[in-house]
């Protein structure tokens, strides 16, 4: 075999995987939408960018690439009302991308006032979870659009205007491409993790108890910030064969993850495995990497879901009962309200994380028990055939 037809081979595969159907793929992507966009208001209801702007002069020069090399004159200089501005337009823009109005150009605007309010406020990491909320996730929806095709105010003017519309169970691969993109860097940087584990993170190798005290630490840390302590800490640490088996457990899982490109079977249990593990470390090991959560919104059947609690007849799927000229008309509305009052001090702000309630670690809460379901159910239906 030529080096020429091998190449071929090779891209005709991964033509192969990116264009093969998936299950509710167009109405899966619409409503993760509207998932992302609320998710992404309540992570701004809990993190305020004020602190940014009395920021010392010599960690922004320091720290902060952006200001480093972009607005050199940043350091304190600019005030509180510059960063409230910023955040008012991204809610604004977040609520127009919920209802699925200008859904383009309102991803399109998440993703640089995004982008640039988290390149203020930290250097350069692709590793920081919050990339995934607000750089991959919109990027790749900004050039597809494809969340934008259902269960959108775009969608129901499109068909108010006698223009084709989508059905939200179809199946194309081109609805679902950005999310097997987003599956490919994520099980890049769980390769990587294990392979800087391994070869800069010594302690992985080179001291089997490091998990024991880990655990125990990680209790100490809870304590110091008042958070409940796990209970089965001492015991993990006293058992040899609990604790190595999370230590291989952890490397093994972020070394084969990859494996979850190969079907949807394989890709649910371990992206159901993916959001135990991350619950388990929000609830008991203070490790959260809560913006992530974002990313794995793609992977669910939400279309499934809503099929199972609201079943609709065809003739009226995607449809809605208001004329869409005026759920544009409440869009714009509401964009306009919620950003104008979101530093307000009127309790907007706060009722999207229900007046503290919801933060960065009781989030984790009802995601446990609910990823341990679908890794249940993934398992049980592991004999019937793969699904498209």
């Amino acid at each position: 075999m030529t080096v020429r037809n091998a190449v071929q081979r090779v891209n005709t595969a991964v033509d192969a995987w990116f264009t093969q159907p998936e299950k509710n793929a167009a109405g899966r992507i619409g409503l993760s939408r509207i998932a992302y966009s609320l998710f992404y208001l309540w992570h701004l209801s809990t993190h305020s960018s004020d602190f940014l702007s009395g920021m010392p002069g010599f960690f922004v020069e320091k720290e902060v690439y952006l200001v480093k090399y972009v607005f050199r004159d940043f350091g304190a200089s600019l005030p509180p009302l510059f960063f409230h501005t910023l955040e008012s337009l991204l809610v604004a823009a977040l609520v127009l991308l919920a209802f699925g109005y200008k859904t383009r150009a309102a991803t399109i605007a998440v993703l640089l006032i995004g982008c640039l309010t988290e390149g203020l406020s930290t250097a350069i990491d692709g590793k920081r979870t919050l990339v995934t909320l607000v750089f991959y996730i919109p990027f790749f929806m900004a050039l597809t659009n494809a969340w934008g095709k259902t269960y959108s105010v775009d969608s129901a003017l499109d068909k108010r205007s006698g223009r084709v519309t989508v059905d939200p169970h179809d199946s194309d691969w081109d609805y679902f491409l950005p999310a097997r993109a987003l599956l490919i860097i994520f099980s890049a940087l769980f390769f990587g993790s294990m392979v800087y584990k391994v070869a800069f993170g010594g302690a992985w190798l080179s001291y089997p108890d490091m998990m024991a005290n880990f655990f125990l630490n990680r209790n100490i840390e809870a304590a110091l910030y008042d958070l409940p302590l796990n209970p089965l800490a001492p015991f993990i640490a006293q058992t040899p064969l609990l604790y190595l088996c999370v230590h291989a457990t952890t490397l093994l899982f972020e070394t084969f993850f990859f494996l979850s490109l190969i079907n949807s079977k394989i890709r649910d249990f371990l992206v159901s495995m993916a959001l135990l593990f991350h619950a388990v470390n929000g609830l008991w090991l203070v490790v959260t990497v809560t913006p992530i959560l974002a990313g794995y919104f793609l992977f669910i059947d939400w279309q499934a879901i809503k099929d199972f609690f609201f079943p609709s007849s065809p003739s009226s799927s995607n449809t809605p009962a208001i004329a869409p000229k005026a759920i544009a008309l409440l869009a714009l509305f509401l964009a306009a309200i919620l950003g104008l009052l979101w530093h307000s001090g009127l309790g907007v702000r706060e009722l999207f994380n229900l007046y503290g309630l919801i933060d960065w670690r009781t989030i984790w809460y009802p995601v446990l028990p609910l990823s341990l379901g679908w890794l249940i159910m993934t398992v049980v239906r592991w004999r019937k055939p793969v699904r498209i």
